[in-house]
């Protein structure tokens, strides 16, 4: 690609992720910032260096989507308060991302920030787009007032870097033209870590969108996490907050270099499916991509549409296999969304682990084979799990050697805390072994320097419980937070997402 940085410029780490069935002709997006370098077609190839100090370069530190950071020393110790806290144009959705010492989000206001980890200087911004108005989205067709949660719509899902090319990627929702529900559209936008410069950007809406029969832009939002794998970037969409309007659940994907196909996964329901857990797919050894869906649109068990499903996906995004439980029917009547939290690998383990909104019949998660998958109600083992409110967001997972056995812990981001489960990967099951002591903190938990980390974005606070009781030995109050805000560690440093920007803590051993 021209106006990459020289081998000289490339670093550390590069992820890995994969995906691609209907595809379309591609086009970078006319409005490419002057001096912007052109993206130069084919493939790229790409190496995953040993991960170094400080570096969260995807969601949840890989594409095994295990938001365990096993590099950063252990911490005892937060500063009392903030190291800093930098205010920024509009709220941050996503994971802060952490490389080469610097901290990288995207803001609500469609803007990408580069702020120092130590000490909260912004050293550059790149502002790369109009972010849409609810008053512009619910102006479309199927849509009404008060539909969504998030005001404006810009960069939502966490972006990815690539650290072979000093390369970010954000996906933002953005008015092209005048302030008209017909002029919005999701961009994909490319930014050189060395040059702080837009390489280019172009239009990753599905195909044959605002048409009635199909669905509506404006009811799509793009809320999971990025992911990079095998040269290209893969985007997840769900709908609004409410499950407003014309919409479906999709997964596309395009060239990292910006040209070539953009290939789409359709969820195969008239409406809904939504895909919007916010770790998005987790990507397997052998290169394939799960996800889970919310409530579809059938209810008849004659017609299974993959709402509440876990969904299997080959790299060319052709659907590979599925599962869902029995009960899927009364998920999808019921907007019991399984897709919530997106699946999750056990780590060592050829299992994945799923668990979303609470149902008539209780709260459950489940654990099953990565591949194949059984299908409907089959090949997965059902275990009670966050009884006081469904799981929201993303999991994490932790191995946990004491002495004796190692020990495999998935942690909830659970309605009324955070919770845990143990898992024996022999008999393919797990049991609930503690919630959260004190704080019900219900974010998507990390796992960090000996603590697994939450916040409750809600009441607005940070909490560090230990891994294997649940006890809150860490907690500090925070600035007004998203929804399924995530905290990162890096640099010896814990950062939080807010609604005016990131704030940061100093950790020590």
């Amino acid at each position: 690609m021209m106006g990459r940085p020289g081998a000289a410029g490339r670093s550390r780490r590069a992820l890995a992720c994969a995906g691609v069935a209907v595809a379309v002709a591609a086009a970078i997006v006319p409005g490419v910032p002057a001096g912007a370098a052109s993206p130069a077609a084919g493939p790229s190839t790409t190496t995953t260096p040993a991960p170094s100090l400080g570096d969260l370069t995807t969601y949840a530190y890989g594409n095994a989507r295990s938001d365990n950071d096993t590099v950063d020393p252990a911490i005892s110790k937060l500063s009392a308060g903030p190291a800093w806290d930098a205010s920024l144009d509009a709220g941050v959705y996503g994971q802060p991302l952490v490389y080469d010492a610097t901290v990288y989000v995207g803001t609500e206001n469609d803007t990408v920030y580069a702020i120092g980890a130590k000490t909260g200087k912004v050293i550059w911004k790149l502002h790369v787009g109009t972010p849409a108005s609810t008053s512009v989205v619910d102006s479309a067709p199927t849509l009404s007032g008060g539909c969504g949660d998030i005001n404006p719509l810009g960069i939502t899902g966490t972006p990815v870097i690539d650290a072979a090319t000093d390369e970010i990627f954000a996906a933002e929702e953005t008015v092209v033209g005048a302030d008209d529900w017909q002029d919005i559209q999701h961009w994909l936008v490319a930014v050189s870590l060395a040059t702080h410069k837009e390489l280019w950007h172009r239009q990753v809406d599905p195909p044959d969108g605002n048409q009635a029969s199909h669905y509506y832009i404006p009811a799509e939002q793009q809320r999971p996490a990025l992911t990079l794998s095998g040269g290209r970037i893969y985007v997840e969409f769900g709908g609004l907050d409410g499950d407003c309007g014309q919409y479906h659940g999709y997964v596309v994907s395009v060239p990292e270099e910006g040209r070539g196909s953009l290939v789409s996964y359709q969820v195969p329901t008239q409406r809904e499916g939504a895909i919007w857990g916010t770790g998005g797919g987790f990507v397997s050894s052998a290169g394939n991509m799960y996800v889970a869906t919310g409530n579809g649109s059938s209810n008849s068990l004659s017609s299974f549409d993959e709402g509440n499903s876990v969904v299997e996906l080959s790299p060319t995004l052709a659907r590979l296999g599925y599962w869902a439980p029995s009960n899927w029917v009364q998920l999808n009547d019921n907007d019991w969304d399984l897709g919530s939290a997106g699946p999750i690998a056990i780590p060592g383990t050829s299992l994945l682990f799923v668990a979303g909104k609470p149902a008539a019949n209780g709260s459950f998660g489940y654990l099953m084979k990565i591949s194949p998958l059984g299908g409907i109600g089959k090949g997965a083992f059902t275990g009670a799990l966050c009884l006081g409110g469904g799981a929201f967001g993303a999991e994490a997972t932790d191995l946990i050697r004491t002495g004796g056995p190692t020990r495999t812990y998935v942690y909830a981001p659970c309605g009324s805390g955070t919770e845990a489960v143990e898992v024996d990967a022999s008999a393919m099951t797990f049991e609930r072994v503690w919630t959260a002591s004190t704080g019900s903190p219900d974010g998507p938990p990390v796992v960090a320097g000996g603590l697994v980390w939450a916040l409750n974005w809600g009441s607005s606070g940070l909490y560090g419980m230990n891994p294997t009781t649940g006890r809150v030995v860490l907690e500090r109050s925070t600035a007004a937070l998203e929804h399924f805000a995530t905290p990162s560690v890096g640099d010896r440093m814990l950062f939080v997402p807010t609604q005016s920007g990131v704030e940061a803590w100093s950790t020590s051993g």
